[in-house]
This record gives structure tokens, C-alpha cells and sequence, in this order.
């Protein structure tokens, strides 16, 4: 997931873009004479191996089409979003860019974005993905992009502890949780825990219990919304089985403190196994419990998205079209993206388990819901659902209080 809430930009300051850069063999190539030229953007320079994968896949496609010349910039994760901003409002969008699925609608809405709804009807591989990784490309009726990473949480939890509390498998329903929490909770550890921070990584956590609740945000402040706050609250305020610390963390802080030993359970994602794997415990992963709606969770991961300027859509489009086939890309983003599979030919296949955990999150998936079909203006909508949930957590609020002060927030801000 991309976790930076962000604005529109109204001046770009072009040499920013043109050279932030990370290390790792990110940096763009001379252009070679003769070929197409594409340009291309991503954030994937964070660790040796991801910068590893996506170099192997341009090297793989530019062997495979040796007319064409990739420049790959990779950009730092805290830069990357900004930086595609000002690419957008100065006009120099390259010429595909790895954009969180979320802010499809906001580069689709500043014109950045090719309109590739002509290619799409017919694309063989569409039918393949699941509904709601299809959708995240989507934008007003028209398709804006072209799957790729993607990722969602679920329900981690120490096997140990569990068997010491005499708790056999992990809850499926709220009720089943709230009541291992209680009894997973000591002075040595706290029963659950959850990123409840003032960033997207809170909105990231309460929007699963939104939605299992049987609300949305459409309909913020319904009552939904006040039982999805109530049940956060319980397990803070009430039962004391999550700590109070929650409403500072984040999800990396999250997995370290799960992978410590401090959580004995905790709402995450896939990105957390290195702190997780740091523990000396046995430790599984499960769908988030259900609500009265069911299961749910939210749908993270990047998308392809084409710059409307480029000069070359259908070489553009043929790149897309080739990192979208497992059968080119399943080792790299796979295992060297960490991705969790996100098709039906790929979502049980066992060659795409490149972790134990895989399976788990993989049965997660078909339940994942995208944040782009709030529209462009969701970096707003998610601060104003992070502020309603730290008011209730930190008891400035009372969950009926709260529901109703994001619902004068969030219905203006809906497309």
C-alpha cells in the first residue's frame, strides 16, 4: 500500500522529478539510438531484492524486444507520490509509472492518465483478474490502468501463546476475538493489536471493520460506522486487550511488536514477515474475524498506469500487456515483490506460494476492496476517518459523536 496522504500540487518543479533517484541499479540509462523509448517510474529501489526484480524484468522484456530502450527511474517511497504530482501538473508523466491503486482516480482527474478502456474490453487477460483488483483500474466508467502488485491484510497470530492461553484456532467472528484477546492478555503481552495511527495506515486498519460491520464510507455515520468505532474501542478502552499505544504505531511498528512478543495477535500485511520471522515463536495467519456483513479487507498493491502524452501507447501498452502474464513475471513479483496472487489462475497455484504465509492471504483476497472508488479526493476522506477513529481511541469522543462529525467531512468529498 502506498501510505502517503497527499495534495494536489499547482506548480511542478521539473528538475526534482528529472533527477530524484535511488541507488540499486534504479538509475535511467543513456537512450540508445534507433529504439523506442519508454520511460518508467517506481518506488521499488527500497530493499536489493525488489530493485533486483523489476531490474530483471526490464532486462528480460528489452531481450525479448530489442527495439525498445526502458529508462527506469526508481524514486524513493517518501518522494514517489509527490514527485508524480508535479509530474502530472507540469505535463511530463513517464511513460508508465507504478501507482497505488488508490490514486488512479487522482492522476485519471489531473489528465495524466491514458484512457485505455479501447484496449481493455477485448484484453484476453482481463477476465482473469479478481472483480475488485479490476475495478481498482477504473475510474468514472473507463479504465485508467493495468493490475500488477497487489497485497491486503489479515489476522496474525502467536501459535505459542495461543496454546498457553488453551486457545485452538484463531476467532472467526468479532465475538470470538474480542473474548481471545481477554484471555491473551497479560502483563507480559497484550492480546491484540493494530495500527490505529493518524495516517492512512489507520484508515487502512478501521475500513476492514467498516465494511465487516456492514457499513462504507458512502454511508458514513451510519450505524455501521458507530459499531465498527465501538468495536475498536472495546478492545482499547473496555476489555484493555490492545494498548493504548496503538493510536501512535504504525504497521511496521505494529510487526516489530508482534515479532518481539509484545502482541499476541495483530491485524497486518505480508511487508511485515522480516520483523515477524525475528521472533522465536511458531506463528500463523488467518482472515480477518468476521462481522455481521462477513469478512473483508483492503486491497493494496500498485497498478500500471500510462502517461495520456506518451508517444508511444501501443509499444506502452505491449509492456503492460507483458508484466500483466504470470508467465513472464510470476518469479519477480512473486517472490521478489512480495506480491500476494490476485487472479484466478494464479490465486491457488501452488508455484506462486513463494512463503508459507502466502495461502493464507490469498484466501483473504477475493474479499479485498479497493479505496480508489471513493474517488480523487480520498487522501482527504481517509484523514477524516483517521480522526474520527483516534477521537473515540483517545476518548475525546463518543462513537455516535464521532460517526456524525466525519459524516459533514467525508459525503462532500465523494464523487
Amino acid at each position: 500500500m502506498s501510505r502517503q496522504p497527499g495534495m494536489l500540487i499547482a506548480a511542478a518543479v521539473t528538475a526534482l522529478i528529472v533527477t530524484a533517484c535511488t541507488g540499486g541499479g534504479g538509475g535511467a540509462k543513456e537512450p540508445t539510438s534507433g529504439k523506442t523509448t519508454i520511460t518508467w517510474w517506481d518506488y521499488f529501489g527500497y530493499s536489493p531484492d525488489s530493485d533486483q526484480a523489476v531490474n530483471s524484468l526490464i532486462k528480460k522484456y528489452e531481450d525479448s524486444h530489442p527495439d525498445v530502450d526502458i529508462q527506469r527511474t526508481a524514486i524513493g517511497f517518501g518522494d514517489f507520490r509527490t514527485k508524480l504530482i508535479q509530474a502530472a501538473a507540469s505535463g511530463n508523466f513517464p511513460d508508465i509509472a507504478a501507482i497505488d491503486n488508490s490514486d488512479v482516480p487522482v492522476f485519471a482527474t489531473q489528465g495524466a492518465l491514458a484512457d485505455l478502456t479501447s484496449k481493455m474490453t477485448d484484453w484476453p487477460q482481463k477476465t482473469q483478474y479478481l472483480d475488485f483488483v479490476l475495478k481498482s483500474v477504473q475510474y468514472a466508467g473507463k479504465y485508467y490502468g493495468v493490475p500488477f502488485r497487489s497485497n491486503t491484510t489479515a489476522l496474525w497470530y502467536n501459535k505459542d501463546m495461543f496454546q498457553e492461553a488453551g486457545i485452538s484456532s484463531p476467532p472467526q467472528t468479532w465475538q470470538e476475538l474480542r473474548v481471545d484477546a481477554k484471555k491473551l492478555t497479560n502483563d507480559k503481552h497484550s492480546g491484540i493489536c493494530f495500527s490505529a495511527a493518524a495516517t492512512e495506515e489507520g484508515t487502512w486498519t478501521f475500513l476492514p471493520a467498516l465494511w465487516q460491520a456492514g457499513g462504507d464510507v458512502s454511508k458514513i455515520g451510519s450505524q455501521a460506522t458507530v459499531e465498527a468505532l465501538s468495536y475498536y474501542n472495546d478492545l482499547v478502552n473496555v476489555d484493555k486487550s490492545a494498548p493504548k499505544s496503538v493510536l501512535q504505531w504504525g504497521q511496521s511498528d505494529i510487526g516489530a511488536q508482534f515479532g518481539s512478543g509484545v502482541c499476541a495477535m495483530m491485524f497486518n500485511g505480508p511487508w511485515v514477515l522480516g520483523s515477524v520471522e525475528k521472533g522465536k515463536f511458531s506463528w500463523g495467519v488467518a482472515p480477518w474475524p468476521k462481522g455481521v456483513a462477513g469478512t473483508a479487507s483492503p486491497l493494496g498493491g500498485e497498478v500500471w498506469g500510462i502517461s495520456k502524452k506518451t508517444a508511444n501507447l501501443d509499444a506502452v501498452w505491449q509492456l503492460a500487456d507483458w508484466l500483466a502474464n504470470p508467465a513472464n513475471s510470476k518469479e519477480e513479483i512473486s517472490k521478489g515483490l512480495g506480491s500476494i496472487p490476485n487472479r484466478k489462475d494464479t490465486l491457488h497455484d501452488p508455484a506462486w506460494v513463494w512463503h508459507p504465509m502466502v495461502k493464507a492471504f490469498a484466501d483473504q483476497m477475493p474479499d479485498a476492496r479497493p479505496r480508489g472508488l471513493y474517488g480523487p479526493k480520498y487522501a482527504q476522506i481517509s484523514e477524516a476517518v483517521w480522526t474520527m477513529e483516534q477521537q473515540v481511541l483517545s476518548g475525546a469522543k463518543s462513537p455516535q459523536d464521532a460517526a456524525v462529525e466525519a459524516q459533514t467531512k467525508i459525503l462532500p468529498l465523494l464523487s
